[in-house]
Parts: C-alpha cells; sequence; structure tokens
C-alpha cells in the first residue's frame, strides 16, 4: 500500500513556489526555536529552502553556529514513507547547513505516514504539498482508515490531501500558522464540504493559482491557503494570481462550493433571479454506448439512412446534438427506441415492437446485443434502450445546448423539438422567461465570470460546470 501511494505522490514544490509558500505563512525572520513540520517532505524541496531561511536568520540575530545546529535538530522536521527519499533529503540538507559551515546535524527526518503516526507536540508551522491523489486511487485498506479516523474522510468520495489538511492543522499550537499548496478543485468539490466546513474558521487569505497549472501532470490548478490557529477574522482574502486581482470575501458568504466574487461587483439594487427558478437545467441522454447509437457518418435516402452496408429506418432515427459536433459544424444522427404520444408522454417499444416496425434497426441492434448488456442500466430499461430514462420525459421540446466544459466563451445552441442531445447539458424553459432569454443570460459576460469563480479548472483556462452551477447562477 505504501509503495503505491508514495508513486502518486511524486509532485515535488518548484523553488519559486516554496518561496512564496514561505513567505505568505510568515516563516521569514525570528525563526530559531520556532518548530516548522512537512509532513510529506519527499526529496526535501520545501526543507532545503526552510533551513537555509532558518540558518541565515538565525546568523542575522548573533546566534552561534553549535546553537543553530541544536536548532536545527530542535525545531525543523520532516515526515515521508518512502525511505529512498528521505536518504535524498537529508543528503541535500547536509550540503546547505554545510555551506555555513554546520557539521554532522542530527535531521528529525521521519520514516512515518503522519496521518498514521501522530506526533506528540505542537508545532508553531506546517507547510507542505500533501499528496494529489483522488478516491478512486486509494486502495481500499487506505479508504476505510481514513474513513475511520478523519473527520473530513467521513462520507463521500474524498481525496487523499483531505487527511493531510485536517492532520496539519491538528499539528499546530493555538498560535501556529499552516501553508499549503493544495488542489483548488476541493474548493468546488461536493466531496470536499466536510473539508471546507473543517478549513473555514482558521483560513486566513487563499493565493489562487485559478487556471495556472503548476504542476505538469495535474488535472487541477492549485491555490496556497494560509492558515492561522489564533484567527478571529470574519473574511477570507482572496487573491487571484492570475487576474491580479484582491478582495476581502466574508466566512459567511463560503457556504456550499465556494465562490469567489468581487463583493464590489455583485452589490445591486435591482431584482435578483436565480435561473433555475425560470429554466430546468437536464444531463443530455445517457446511451451508455454512443459508439452504437450515434450515427456520424451517413447517407440519406428517403426511407432509410444508410453507413456502409447497415440501414436504419427513418422513422426511429433522429436528430442529434453534441456541443463538439455544432463547433465543428458537423449533423449526426441518434437511434432513438421510443415514441411520444400527442400529449409528449414517452412511449416505450415492446421487444416484439421494434422487431415487427423496425427490423433493419432491431438487427443492427440485435447485432451488438453483447456489448449493450455490460452497460449498467437502470433496472426497467430493455436491452435496446438507453442505459438511463431520466432526461427523457421532458426531452421532446426546443432546448438549448450547452457544454459541460467552458474556456474562453459560452457558446449556446438551439435546438428544435425533435433533436436529442447526447452530450453536455439541455435546458428547456418552466414559464415565465423564454428560451431565447435564457440564451441571452448564458452568453453574457457575467456569466462567464462565474463559471470561472465556481467552475473546477480542468486544462488551461477551462472550467467544468454542473447541473446545479448553472442553475444556481444568479442575474439580474
Amino acid at each position: 500500500m505504501i509503495k503505491k501511494i508514495n508513486e502518486k505522490c511524486q509532485k515535488f514544490t518548484p523553488e519559486k513556489n516554496v518561496i512564496e509558500l514561505l513567505d505568505r505563512v510568515g516563516y521569514i525572520k525570528g525563526l530559531y526555536g520556532k518548530k516548522i513540520l512537512e509532513n510529506a517532505c519527499g526529496d526535501g524541496n520545501i526543507l532545503i529552502i526552510v533551513v537555509e531561511r532558518y540558518i541565515q536568520d538565525a546568523i542575522l540575530d548573533g546566534i552561534p553556529l553549535h546553537q543553530i545546529k541544536l536548532g536545527l535538530e530542535n525545531d525543523i522536521f520532516g515526515a515521508e514513507i518512502d525511505s529512498r527519499h528521505i536518504e535524498t533529503c537529508v543528503l541535500k540538507l547536509e550540503k546547505i547547513a554545510n555551506g555555513f559551515g554546520i557539521h554532522s546535524v542530527k535531521w528529525n527526518i521521519l520514516n512515518v505516514d503522519t496521518l498514521k503516526k501522530k506526533i506528540n507536540f505542537k508545532f508553531d508551522f506546517v507547510v507542505g504539498n500533501p499528496p494529489y491523489i483522488t478516491y478512486q486511487e486509494i486502495d481500499t485498506e487506505t479508504r476505510v482508515y481514513l474513513r475511520e479516523n478523519y473527520e473530513v474522510c467521513k462520507r463521500g468520495k474524498f481525496d487523499y490531501c483531505y487527511a493531510f489538511i485536517e492532520s496539519g492543522l491538528k499539528n499546530l499550537n493555538e498560535r501556529g500558522k499552516m501553508g499549503y499548496l493544495i488542489p483548488n478543485s476541493l474548493f468546488k468539490n461536493v466531496f470536499a464540504q466536510e473539508l471546507r466546513d473543517f478549513m473555514l474558521p482558521k483560513i486566513l487569505a487563499i493565493y489562487d493559482y485559478s487556471t495556472m497549472k503548476l504542476f505538469k501532470d495535474a488535472i487541477t490548478s492549485s491555490s496556497i491557503v494560509i492558515f492561522d490557529m489564533s484567527a478571529k477574522n470574519e473574511c477570507v482574502q482572496y487573491f487571484d494570481i492570475v487576474e491580479k486581482k484582491e478582495y476581502p470575501i466574508r466566512k459567511k458568504k463560503l457556504i456550499g462550493k465556494w465562490i469567489f466574487q468581487d463583493p464590489l461587483n455583485t452589490n445591486s439594487q435591482k431584482e435578483i433571479k436565480r435561473f433555475g427558478d425560470f429554466f430546468k437545467v437536464s444531463n443530455s441522454v445517457a446511451t451508455l454506448r454512443n459508439e452504437i447509437y450515434v450515427l456520424k457518418e451517413f447517407v440519406e435516402g428517403d426511407e432509410f439512412f444508410s453507413t456502409g452496408r447497415l440501414f436504419f429506418e427513418k422513422d426511429i432515427v433522429r436528430e442529434a446534438a453534441s456541443p463538439r459536433g455544432f463547433a465543428k459544424n458537423k449533423r449526426e444522427l441518434i437511434i432513438f427506441p421510443y415514441r411520444y404520444d400527442l400529449s409528449n408522454n414517452l412511449e416505450r417499444f415492446s421487444d416484439t415492437e421494434m422487431r415487427k416496425f423496425y427490423p433493419k434497426v432491431y438487427k443492427y441492434l440485435k447485432s451488438h446485443k453483447l456489448e449493450l448488456d455490460k452497460r449498467d442500466m437502470d433496472t426497467s430499461a430493455k436491452w435496446f434502450e438507453y442505459g438511463r430514462s431520466q432526461a427523457l420525459s421532458h426531452l421532446n421540446v426546443e432546448k438549448l445546448l450547452i457544454s459541460t466544459v467552458i474556456s474562453n466563451k459560452v457558446n449556446i445552441y438551439k435546438l428544435e423539438k425533435h433533436c436529442i442531445p447526447y452530450s453536455g447539458f439541455y435546458i428547456t424553459a418552466k414559464g415565465g422567461l423564454l428560451l431565447n432569454e435564457a440564451k441571452k443570460i448564458l452568453e453574457s459576460d457575467e456569466f462567464l465570470a462565474y463559471v470561472k469563480s465556481v467552475g473546477i479548472n480542468v486544462s488551461g483556462s477551462s472550467m467544468r460546470i454542473t447541473v446545479k452551477d448553472i442553475e444556481n447562477y444568479k442575474f439580474i
């Protein structure tokens, strides 16, 4: 288990970000006698800067080298589960100390898992870049342990770093400070709610890299978060590093997803409306095998569509829509094994009806039955139907299509009644406002700014949003 976890932890912090992290947390001067811990130190990229600062500051304060040596042994701690990294870390620290004429330091670099091994005293500073490991990558034994021992991991699909944040805060003394470089997805991840509630009382500041990737292979951007155990602040100071913006956000406003919006830009005397009160936002249909149902290359005849030697009855094939298809101006079709009555109620075919009225489509789907049977389908779904049916009941109306990932522009596509969206989200009107109004709202600069504040960064400036994000958008 240790080896598997450790292989996922090797994203070492660049020097410029280490310097920024230590500056932000206040590890600058008056360091002698102040205990500091890095609880996942790896090769020592953070600790070498810590040691260098510690020695330089102590020398400036007139402390003799033999006392500085004792201070290094008593004040600076690291922990690492991989002994190979500990050896490299100690060699790096020795080199730094030797450069100042300090030799044979007994370094406190512990070969322990700090999530399991409790340290018996408290620290003035905890710093680090905890391992970025998703729930899916955590082995079952570790999941169980974290769920049983960490408050922030009690429910849902937690990330490994959640436990490190809780552990780090619990290692601080009553006036201690912690600076962590963490994935900014946890500000919005639904499974991080317990973590956000746990962190909020002691947060001083968030330095958000928003769309900037600090680590080449990381799937999310990062933020430096500063905590203070003696904090009684009502606001969190928020810094958007990319946009070069800074503003305070009241802690009582950080409920659910943490949305970082400048309060000066959100004050208005006009009536504020919620998008979800006027429009329904839904996931697209889920065939669970788009490669079988969606036709991307075809020829249109009088009664059939055809692809090579395969034919499909027109009455059971509909126009299909995906954000990517629209972006490429590509016409797509989809096999739609359902029908609607005159009142727009969904009707389902029996196996006999499918075979009798649509023999060519039936034969085609039958040839893929083994693959279709592998789907994790609704219990009531027939083998030739889509894997999920929740989007179908209110689908047969005019609607809008929006991608789940937004980059520098929000593109909204209008779909006709019979068109079937198989990717992205689709939007229908509840009443009170027309779809054209929804299109204007979602294509506005204000909505794009909202997406940047609430979405989870996936690549460059691209942000992933959810159905709830769109429904909860407030507009004037």
